[in-house]
């Protein structure tokens, strides 16, 4: 077990603890559901003892009328333990579905981004969602087990005594079964254990085939450059792989089963033994003797079964210690107390005074980076190194250069999403932690390279609220500006669209000019006083993209901006351009003071002038 990890008791108190608080009924079924799931065997033991002794007293009548009690006693007995169960077990479901994996889920989405991208984090995240994919892992089958290992405890006392009665040997030959196969159970949870990352990584790969199988902007892909196969293939390797790991670890889980069979023989031997001699002497009538053969049978499921239950524990607790390694992951402080700045403890506090934020949201900020190095996560080698530089406020910067130069590292650094291993990011002359996150990203409006709208209306797009709850008049408004506003009115739902067919068969797709806008409309209605462009228009034409930034121009009006982009016709509005080169800044000016220059960024805007001039040309003949 790693230090920090919980113990199977612990994980258990804590499993137990949700499901009764979130339903206290469980106080009272649970006790009843294992007093009957105990009494059960006891019956069904009894009632053919019960039979044999009345047949051989000649008692026809008495036999019947026993019979059809007893039978009626177990199948009300039966019919309440499954009743009680399916209760129980619903309530275990929805614990682990409406308990933890929603608190998963809000985990994901609200965690800080450098918790979920970098691949060793991406592990952590796969692993959890693995423990909470099914009732027979993690949490539920914690609780599962948890009950199951309770009925074995007290079935084992009340056969066991019943056992050590009859002859100590029968007990001592069962117990020595029961240690030997929790040694060999330990040594193959041990050896999961062991392959729980490689599981997890196969799961992983799996997952992604699969999403992508279903996606469908990448199912033009497939079908065009004909990957099917090639999917397919991908697929069967990790179908194939997860079945060798199988193979590997039920070749461990076989070896119980093997020594069960040999221990059960010599318990039978014993057993058999024991009691035939009673009989042939006298000492014992043939229902007692079938009395507690059914006893020592009983005893025998109930001790295999308690190694076997016990190990489960072992493993789901295990499994549930994945979830809590990812729910434990730090996170920055994301709110400002209401009586004052961060206190810098990485925990979640209080937000602060709504008027505050809002003066904030209409203040455009000044940006300082102050020696700001930054490395991913293991990786040694910095993306970006010793960068100094101040954005004033309701200055509007390009930062260009080749790809990989370091310019979508320094917007994750801009957006908090990242923290920096090295200097100080000041706005305003307080850091990101004196302000809050929250605080401080609410005063952001950034388009991403990579972003597209979600499955929902093109309303909830744009305001970030559930349809009916945004702004109505600065909808319409952002609509206009962004030049959306006909599409959106030929529509038969309007904003009410939903974009794709995901969760509406009504719903549209937008060509990559609509969805520039869609972005540009959303960006209008979020109103941040920082404005953060990262390549978002990549994707158009160079002539498409010069339209769109004068748009952007236009919104970054009054508000500290950056733009980025490897095109440099975007640039020329801006006051300020730098130009980097392997994550240090090695030019900085204005679009005429850099051309004068004569550097690196005018060899860049001539290459990609020609290109520009000759697609003009063309679109004029």
């Amino acid at each position: 077990m790693k230090k920090n990890e919980n113990s199977v008791f612990k994980n258990i108190s804590i499993a137990l603890k949700a499901w009764f608080h979130r339903y206290p009924s469980a106080w009272i079924l649970v006790p009843v559901y294992l007093a009957i799931r105990i009494a059960t065997p006891f019956i069904n033991t009894l009632i053919p003892s019960l039979a044999i002794r009345s047949i051989g007293q000649g008692d026809v009548k008495n036999f019947v009328i026993l019979i059809c009690l007893s039978l009626l006693v177990f199948s009300i007995i039966n019919g309440a333990a499954n009743i009680l169960g399916t209760y129980v077990q619903v309530q275990r479901t929805y614990t682990r579905i409406a308990g933890y994996t929603a608190e998963f889920a809000h985990k994901t989405i609200t965690t800080d981004y450098q918790n979920i991208e970098p691949q060793k984090k991406q592990k952590i995240l796969g692993k959890a969602a693995q423990s909470l994919a099914s009732n027979w892992k993690g949490v539920e089958h914690l609780m599962t087990q948890t009950t199951e290992f309770s009925i074995l405890i007290f079935g084992i006392i009340s056969y066991g005594s019943a056992v050590l009665l009859l002859d100590w040997k029968i007990l001592v030959v069962t117990l020595a079964m029961f240690i030997f196969d929790v040694a060999l159970r330990t040594h193959a949870i041990k050896y999961s254990d062991s392959k729980r990352e490689e599981s997890s990584e196969i799961w992983r790969k799996k997952n992604y085939i699969m999403q992508k199988s279903l996606n469908v902007s990448a199912g033009k892909d497939i079908r065009i450059y004909q990957l099917g196969n090639w999917f397919h293939k991908l697929l069967c390797e990790v179908v194939i792989a997860r079945g060798k790991l199988e193979n590997k670890l039920q070749l461990r889980w076989y070896l119980p089963t093997v020594s069960g069979t040999i221990f059960n023989f010599g318990r039978d031997f014993i057993a058999y033994s024991i009691l035939i001699k009673r009989v042939l002497a006298g000492q014992m009538d043939i229902a007692t003797f079938t009395l507690y053969l059914g006893i020592i049978n009983g005893f025998t499921n109930w001790i295999y079964s308690l190694s076997e239950r016990f190990n489960n524990l072992r493993k789901s607790s295990h499994e549930f210690n994945d979830y809590h390694e990812f729910m434990n992951l730090k996170d920055k402080v994301r709110k400002v107390p209401a009586g004052g700045p961060s206190t810098g403890s990485g925990t979640t506090v209080g937000i602060g005074a709504p008027e505050a934020l809002e003066g904030s949201r209409n203040k455009a900020p000044e940006i300082t980076f102050k020696n700001v190095s930054f490395a991913y996560p293991d990786v040694e080698k910095n993306t970006i190194q010793n960068l100094d530089f101040t954005i004033k406020a309701g200055e509007k910067i390009a930062l260009v250069g080749n790809n990989g130069a370091g310019k979508t590292t320094i917007v994750k650094l801009l957006c908090g999403l990242y923290d920096q291993t090295q200097g100080e990011i000041l706005i305003d002359g307080k850091t990101i932690e004196d302000i809050g996150l929250e605080n401080y990203q609410d005063q952001i409006s950034v388009l991403f390279q990579d972003t597209n709208p979600m499955a929902f209306t093109i309303e909830e797009n744009i305001t970030g609220l559930e349809s009916g709850q945004g702004d109505k008049n600065k909808l319409e408004d952002c609509l206009k500006k962004s030049g959306l506003w006909e599409k959106v009115q030929a529509l038969p739902q309007k904003e009410g669209t939903y974009i794709t067919q995901t969760f509406s068969k009504d719903g549209i797709l937008l060509s990559g000019g609509e969805t520039q806008k869609l972005l540009l409309a959303k960006a209008i209605y979020k109103n941040g006083s920082f404005l953060i462009l990262d390549e978002p228009t990549s994707a158009l034409d160079p002539l498409a993209e010069s339209k769109i930034y004068e748009e952007y121009n236009n919104l970054a009006q009054g508000k500290t901006a950056v733009f980025i982009s490897h095109r440099l016709a975007s640039t020329k509005f801006c006051d300020r351009i730098m130009f980097l080169e392997n994550g240090s800044i090695v030019e900085c000016g204005s679009h005429k003071e850099l051309m004068a220059l004569g550097g690196r960024y005018k060899k860049m805007f001539d290459i990609q002038s020609q290109y520009y001039k000759k697609e003009a040309a063309n679109e004029n003949k």
